[in-house]
């Protein structure tokens, strides 16, 4: 496939048309979606120039012969022809002293020739001589060019000596080339502060202070850019090197490439200062524990110990920096030392839910009745009343309990994790937001009361009962929230926190009790001790 097939071009479009191509066909190619295409095109994009110029020259050359030849011809026919004039024999020294400044040029001895021709008044034949070989081999020659566009003014309007637009395309593709491998060494080499100032250096050029010349070099820094990783410094750097404003609508082409970099350098910038934050231990904000919590190395002790003193606007900056890390940076996620960004909810102290425990309550006052009900003397009605004045009496002195317990077990949470971690399976506690000595003693000593106060039934009816309400997610409708707050006690006890089994397993467990002691089935179904 020749080069103008691959930028969709005419074969004789000129270098204004092939440049648009080349933009049109770089929205479709992207070097980072396929690298292989990219380079294609590139080449094809070098090589029609390349042809676009030649033609161009070749057709100045073309006008310019017929010219002069009719010129001669009307001579001819008027008997004007302009009489020969008389052969001079070149000066015997030039010739020799040309071939020997010409012979073994490189870049060491340049100067010296240079002064030497300019001595000897041979300055125009050594500056073509000079063109010629650079011209012919760019890539071997790049010290030379490099030399003569700092002292002869190469590639500007007061260049010695005037080339055509396919030489100085070519002398411009070879030093922008040789630019962007060494700008290329110093990023790749982490050399930040070096890269800028050689790209300083560079863009403070004569040369490149030509239009043409400055868009072909802002096109080049752009895709190395692209193609490189760097931090938030360099690219702000190059950007008031170029002056690229997206505010004063000043950007580079290609458009998308331009998208790519700026989304980068605002990750890029979102990265370091959350680095920043979390280097700086003076800083005591939520943001800066958040930021430290998160860049921490995925060791409990360190977690623990960092998020041991986290108040509620701490987790609540968690929660956001988690927000905005899944939705703006995901690619920042591969860098975190946490891939999980929600890891932190394994940390968060579960405080004593008060609903919870009052349904706690109202469960062991209903086990309580049942418990008084066999009891010689005891009606159902009056059972019923002492159970529930005895679990008010329970649950103040359980609220004091917990209370404590809460403070105890905070001491004790890099063991509770690892227990949790290791006992309970993921898909029953995937946030590992239940754990094993927080939650699992008080449920062990509820379950050992309703063991004592009930035998095997009671134990059988509150594993099932809470059990029921943790696996099964269905709700009886939505709670109401005016409501809940206007009568928080009958809120926490309305039926829409229940799952439609959950009463009809109560009903059933309180019927079989009731059966169980009117029938004389005592140890082991309603008590555990024996006579």
């Amino acid at each position: 496939m020749d080069c103008w097939s691959v930028l969709g071009a005419p074969q004789d479009a000129d270098e204004r048309e092939i440049k648009r191509s080349y933009a049109r066909q770089l929205k479709r190619v992207r070097p980072d979606a396929d690298a292989e295409a990219f380079q294609r095109l590139r080449e094809a994009y070098e090589r029609a120039l390349q042809l676009a110029r030649w033609r161009t020259t070749e057709a100045v050359g073309e006008v310019q012969q017929p010219a002069a030849d009719n010129l001669r011809q009307w001579s001819d026919l008027v008997e004007l022809a302009p009489s020969p004039l008389p052969s001079h024999e070149p000066m015997p020294v030039l010739a020799p002293v040309l071939r020997s400044l010409q012979y073994g040029l490189d870049a060491d001895n340049l100067p010296q020739r240079w002064r030497q021709a300019q001595e000897q008044d041979c300055t125009e034949p050594f500056l073509k001589h000079l063109l010629a070989i650079c011209c012919d081999a760019p890539g071997r020659h790049l010290a030379l060019i490099e030399w003569a566009v700092a002292n002869l003014d190469w590639l500007t309007p007061w260049q010695r000596p005037s080339m055509t637009a396919l030489q100085e395309g070519v002398l411009v593709q070879g030093l922008l080339q040789q630019y962007r491998r060494v700008l290329e060494e110093l990023l790749v080499a982490g050399r930040e502060r070096p890269f800028l100032e050689r790209l300083g250096g560079y863009c403070a050029q004569p040369w490149l202070q030509i239009f043409d010349h400055r868009q072909s070099w802002q096109g080049e820094v752009l895709e190395l850019l692209h193609q490189q990783s760097w931090q938030a410094p360099v690219f702000e750097g190059v950007c008031q090197l170029f002056g690229w404003d997206e505010k004063r609508g000043v950007t580079p082409e290609p458009d998308w490439m331009w998208r790519a970099l700026a989304e980068r350098y605002q990750q890029e910038a979102f990265y370091q200062k959350l680095e920043a934050d979390a280097a700086n231990n003076a800083d005591t904000t939520p943001q800066a524990a958040a930021a430290r919590l998160f860049l921490t190395p995925p060791s409990r002790r360190h977690q623990v110990a960092l998020a041991r003193h986290f108040e509620s606007e701490h987790w609540q900056a968690c929660l956001e920096l988690s927000h905005t890390l899944a939705s703006r940076f995901p690619a920042l996620v591969e860098r975190l030392p946490h891939h999980d960004l929600l890891f932190w909810r394994s940390l968060v102290p579960r405080l004593l839910s008060v609903d919870n425990w009052i349904r706690c309550s109202l469960g062991s006052g209903l086990a309580l009745g049942l418990y008084f009900m066999p009891k010689p003397g005891y009606s159902p009605e009056l059972a019923l009343m002492l159970g529930l004045v005895c679990s008010a009496m329970l649950g103040v002195l359980g609220i004091l309990l917990l209370s404590n317990w809460q403070q105890l077990i905070g001491h004790l949470l890099l063991p509770d994790l690892w227990l949790t971690e290791r006992l309970v399976p993921k898909r029953l506690n995937p946030r590992c937001y239940w754990l094993i000595l927080r939650h699992g003693v008080p449920q062990l000593v509820m379950l050992a009361l309703f063991g004592f106060w009930l035998g095997l039934l009671g134990m059988l009816g509150y594993l099932g009962f809470t059990l029921i309400g943790w696996l099964h997610s269905g709700r009886i409708g939505q709670a109401n929230p005016r409501f809940h707050a206007r009568h928080p006690w009958l809120g926490a006890l309305h039926w829409n926190h229940f799952s439609p089994w959950q009463p009809v397993y109560l009903l059933l467990m309180v019927v079989l009790v009731r059966a169980c002691q009117v029938h004389g089935l005592g140890f082991p179904l309603t008590r555990l001790i024996p006579g």
